[in-house]
């Protein structure tokens, strides 16, 4: 059964370190079987990092669509199934080359993660 974050929860999840929302968000992800991103017409959003191209996960809706504003604010947040995750998204995102943002925050802050080392930590 999942839990509802108060506001002080989730304030302090949003300047906790990278590592401990990531830790969260493979705890958060593993209980509900659910991963969230954003998209729109286009489909799913992609940012630029120095890496080269990132799709940004979120552990829930809520915080997926803090990010739904400026440029991005004709997305909405959108719920993949952990199970098509694991065996669609991730490949396919591995095969491209396309690193995870995961969890960003608000600062545009977030762990990044090749989809091999997030298909580990969530398995």
């Amino acid at each position: 059964m999942t839990t509802e974050l108060s506001m002080d929860e989730r304030v302090q999840l949003l300047v906790a370190s990278d590592n401990e929302r990531l830790d969260y968000f493979v705890e958060k992800v593993k209980e509900t079987q659910t991963v969230w991103s954003l998209s729109n017409e286009d489909g799913f959003v992609m940012v630029e990092t120095d890496e080269g191209d990132c799709v940004m996960v979120w552990p829930d809706a809520e915080f997926a669509g803090q990010w739904a504003v400026d440029d991005w604010d004709d997305c909405e947040p959108v719920a993949v199934e952990m199970a098509t995750f694991m065996t669609e998204w991730l490949p396919s995102l591995a095969m491209d080359k396309i690193t995870l943002a995961v969890f960003p925050n608000i600062e545009d802050e977030g762990k990044l993660s090749t989809a091999d080392e997030l298909k580990a930590l969530l398995a």
